[in-house]
């Protein structure tokens, strides 16, 4: 027992530390379908079907009955993100005809993420305690967001119409929103109620162009690591129950939001500022019975509430608390021949807990006042602050899940698996803005999988997901007749192996 423990925490330990390097996880939303290369191998439905130690990362009580097992694999993640800004809607006329000022416009530009191949962890074991109680531990990679753009989107978009006053040096002025600002309009027609002098523009121009954080690369990384100590205990032939204490982990760094800074309620604080990490904890509970060829699970996990990123306060609203939301889902398995078990999930995220996810990003008229407020440095032009409490996300609504896995027993060394996932994109098109920094748009995936188990006690199993491409766009027209169009796509490939023996 000592020596198993002793393996348990060596893993956990190894497995936190590569968890805690960059992930890119958005599946349904940024959660993964399933935890596990058996569960991923039929699509993430495991409610009612329990298969390995990882059980407890969908359904407590699943656990029961596991025996002694422990359980280790890796994914290898294959995410292509793409993001776009086109800016050319954007446009300013020459406000000194044949002088040195020039009509701007914004750009378009878009860019492949880079960062396209991750390794994932995950680890479980089991242990039969007698009396119908069974203990365990399951340590998984629950999600994560990631974009590593070469280029920075934004900047190269939105900078080119900054313009700039009568007498600063960057660009001949007055032109761009700069120049408009100072004449009092655009083409006669009004940006607001006032005209600012060169003086007032000036110092807020210079805080822009020379801001180290709006160049060369754009990006964001999250990731999220669930360690759950779990109980389950069999209260009868055919029902259990299991409960799990949930610990949270997570880890985020942002770079080349410099643009954004000036949205901000702290705007040393949105950007640039290296790797940030929180603790949290939560708990799961969960009853699974069989009736005779049918089983069905049930579970309900709390939100996650982790600390604040203290280095992200001036991003994510409510000053940088980013908690994990909670989860509740029901399944049922069919097991027709002893050869055959048929699963199918239903499960709700709900995104809604989390402000920093769920609050909506600005409409066009809500950027416009923004990008007016960066230029004149009044933060009241700002409408909802990044990172205050109604601070402006990534607009995320909760998503439901539907999960449907076949599992097919050949014969005593070989069992295969397939299953399909299906999950609406979090976000609706007109929230397209800030999700450049994280598409996770997919909704449709396949799996297909197989165990070969060479021995009674030892198992290899290996799992491929394919999540099919999805795009969305949205173009943002403003009252002032501005506008600009985002767009975000992403498909995704992965990999499962994992070993599993039993003690």
């Amino acid at each position: 027992m000592k020596q198993i423990l002793k393996r348990t925490l060596t893993s956990l330990a190894v497995a936190a530390a590569v968890a805690a390097a960059p992930v890119a996880n958005a599946t349904n939303g940024y959660f993964k379908i399933g935890y596990g290369s058996k569960n991923r191998g039929m699509a993430g439905a495991g409610m009612a079907y329990g298969q390995d130690s990882l059980a407890p990362a969908i359904n407590p009580a699943a656990l029961s009955g596991m025996g002694n097992r422990w359980d280790a694999g890796v994914e290898i993640f294959n995410p292509q993100r793409e993001g776009g800004v086109d800016a050319t809607g954007m446009a300013t006329p020459d406000f000194d005809g044949p002088g040195a000022a020039q009509a701007l416009s914004g750009m378009n530009s878009s860019a492949n993420s880079g960062a396209t191949i991750f390794a994932i962890p995950n680890f479980g074991v089991s242990m039969d305690m007698g009396g119908g109680m069974t203990v365990g531990l399951a340590v998984v990679a629950n999600g994560g967001m990631n974009t590593r753009y070469n280029t920075n989107i934004y900047t190269n978009a939105f900078a080119p119409v900054i313009g700039d006053s009568s007498s600063s040096t960057f660009m001949p002025g007055p032109s761009g929103f700069a120049g408009g600002l100072e004449i009092g309009g655009l083409d006669g027609v009004p940006l607001n109620g006032d005209e600012y002098s060169a003086a007032t523009l000036d110092p807020n121009l210079a805080s822009l162009y020379m801001n180290p954080n709006t160049n060369p690369s754009l990006g964001v990384n999250l990731s999220q690591l669930l360690i759950t100590p779990t109980i389950a205990y069999q209260l009868s032939e055919n029902h259990s129950v299991g409960f799990s204490p949930v610990i949270g982990y997570q880890r985020f760094r942002a770079y080349g939001l410099g643009l954004f800074q000036a949205f901000s309620s702290n705007p040393t604080k949105v950007t640039n500022n290296g790797d940030d990490d929180a603790w949290g904890f939560g708990a799961r509970i969960g009853y699974q019975g069989t009736f005779g060829m049918v089983s069905i699970g049930a579970s309900y996990t709390s939100k996650i509430y982790m600390s604040e990123f203290s280095k992200y306060k001036g991003l994510f609203a409510e000053e940088g608390d980013f908690d994990i939301p909670s989860t509740y889902g029901v399944g049922i398995s069919i097991a027709p021949t002893s050869s055959l078990t048929i699963a199918a999930d239903v499960t709700r995220i709900n995104y809604s807990d989390t402000a920093s996810i769920n609050n909506d990003g600005p409409t066009a008229d809500q950027f416009f006042g923004a990008f007016t407020g960066a230029l004149v440095g009044d933060s009241s032009f700002v409408s909802n602050p990044l990172g205050t409490d109604n601070g402006w996300g990534f607009g995320w609504d909760d998503v439901t899940v539907y999960k449907v896995g076949v599992n097919y027993a050949y014969n005593s060394q070989w069992t295969f698996r397939g299953g399909y996932n299906y999950a609406e994109s979090p976000y609706d098109d007109d929230q397209v803005l800030f999700n450049v920094l994280a598409p996770g748009l997919v909704e449709k995936h396949v799996t297909a999988g197989f165990t070969y188990s060479p021995s009674a006690d030892s198992e290899i199993t290996v799992t491929y997901m394919h999540a099919f491409r999805n795009k969305q766009s949205f173009t943002f027209t403003g009252s002032n007749g501005q506008s600009y169009s985002v767009d975000n796509a992403m498909q995704q490939n992965a990999i499962e192996i994992s070993y599993g023996a039993r003690f």
